[in-house]
């Protein structure tokens, strides 16, 4: 896919969800890009993000730069039990059998 082609869809994506407010805004952008795009189309989306973000719209460019840094932590590991039971209301995992597994 051509970076121009990325840069346009990215565009798109942030006018939807400028009208948020601007942490939700910034939040959006990446969650949808993470889970509709495939990994190729992240990848050059990266590289057009060290790049400079040419044409990419200022908030657009503000959530990819937030979102390749990778996820936020306070500093301690993150550690799953798959052997806790699921929050209240959570979904049981593949692990205890739940879903298709």
């Amino acid at each position: 896919m051509k970076d121009t082609d990325l840069v346009r869809m990215a565009n798109q994506i942030t006018t939807f969800f400028e009208v948020y407010p601007k942490s939700d805004a910034l939040d959006g952008i990446a969650k949808h890009i993470h889970n509709s795009w495939e990994p190729r189309m992240r990848n050059a989306m990266k590289a057009i993000v060290d790049a400079g973000g040419e044409g990419l719209k200022p908030l657009c460019l503000e959530a990819m730069r937030d979102y390749f840094k990778g996820p936020k932590s306070d500093g301690r590991p993150v550690i799953v039990n798959p052997s806790k039971l699921a929050p209240v209301g959570g979904e049981p995992s593949f692990a205890d059998g739940g879903g298709d597994g």
